[in-house]
């Protein structure tokens, strides 16, 4: 008696570690976080170029303005004020470039992390994906062979458990229908009897 539970509890065992394997949404998640990450610092590098633009305008425009109105008739060292005035806002420029450098090689590195994450959670997936296929097919085999071995059929979407178990020697079709709060070992003995 002992060895016709095994294989149902084998069975019910691989049932559970399929359902388990499906229900598993790590690298999903992993992968959108991913790419939401991307997404961001393509976000951040767009918004700093269009500031970094918009002060190169500005900074022309103020290059511009002077030229006209640094002409001598004006008083004495006015022109000099503004070449060191310009020569500060440029100062600034360079040093606004240099960040934006410096953050553009975060940037870089930050998507060459996140390309990496991404290929291994990738890789993981596929590993994931061939184990829970292989693991499935094996079930479905020992499922098949279940039934052909017990000649039971279950009719699933009842209230109860229940279904049929057929003798093929004799070709009687024995139907069962048993409560669902009964205990696994009391099914067991039950449809051990059937067989």
């Amino acid at each position: 008696m002992a060895r016709a539970t095994e294989p149902f509890a084998e069975a019910v065992q691989y049932i559970k570690v399929v359902y388990q394997e499906y229900c598993k949404r790590n690298d999903l998640d992993t992968c959108d976080a991913i790419e939401q990450e991307i997404s961001d610092l393509v976000q951040m590098c767009s918004t700093t170029e269009a500031e970094i633009r918009q002060t190169i305008k500005d900074l022309s425009k103020h290059v511009r303005d002077l030229e006209t109105v640094a002409s001598y008739p004006h008083r004495d060292g006015l022109h000099a004020d503004r070449v060191a005035a310009l020569q500060r806002q440029i100062d600034v420029a360079k040093r606004l470039i240099e960040d934006m450098d410096v953050q553009a090689r975060t940037a870089e590195q930050q998507c060459e992390e996140v390309d990496a994450r991404l290929r291994s959670a990738t890789a993981a997936a596929r590993e994931a994906a061939a184990g829970s296929s292989s693991i499935a097919a094996n079930l479905k085999s020992q499922l098949a062979m279940y039934k052909h071995i017990t000649s039971t059929t279950w009719w699933p979407g009842k209230p109860t458990i229940s279904g049929t178990v057929s003798d093929t020697k004799t070709g009687d079709i024995r139907v069962f229908d048993f409560d669902q709060n009964i205990s696994q070992f009391e099914l067991i003995n039950k449809l051990w009897d059937l067989l």
